[in-house]
């Protein structure tokens, strides 16, 4: 079973700063699970470049920025989490980080799910 430890948001900021350093041009898809029960699962993978809190009162957004290589032309790609009030990271069976989980004001769960340096798997 993977460990899942969530982020004290005071070092939220950090947090992204580094997990990006780590996880850079590693291979990612986007995956909400709505508090409706319903999920929508990206299709295709891009190579993750960077993740960073942005502030404004006591809101807090994440931005992703992802590159998809699949095509003749890299495209790039931005993904904003409004409202956040939640992050955490799940390991896989090796340490490594599997995913980044990000928890919005409606209770949905935004997980941007890593390609396994275990087995390949996302």
């Amino acid at each position: 079973m993977s460990e899942i430890k969530q982020i004290e948001p005071n070092n939220w900021k950090t947090f992204l700063e580094e997990f990006s350093e780590r996880n850079n041009h590693r291979r990612a898809r986007i995956d909400v699970y709505r508090n409706d029960g319903n999920a929508e699962e990206e299709q295709s993978e891009a190579h993750f470049e960077a993740a960073s809190l942005k502030e404004n009162g006591d809101k807090h957004d994440v931005g992703i920025i992802r590159f998809d290589r699949s095509k003749a032309e890299t495209e790039k790609m931005h993904d904003t989490i409004t409202n956040v009030i939640g992050i955490a990271v799940q390991y896989d069976t090796d340490g490594s980080e599997d995913a980044l989980q990000i928890t919005d004001q409606e209770n949905e769960l935004i997980s941007l799910r890593f390609e396994s340096k275990v087995d390949g798997a996302s």
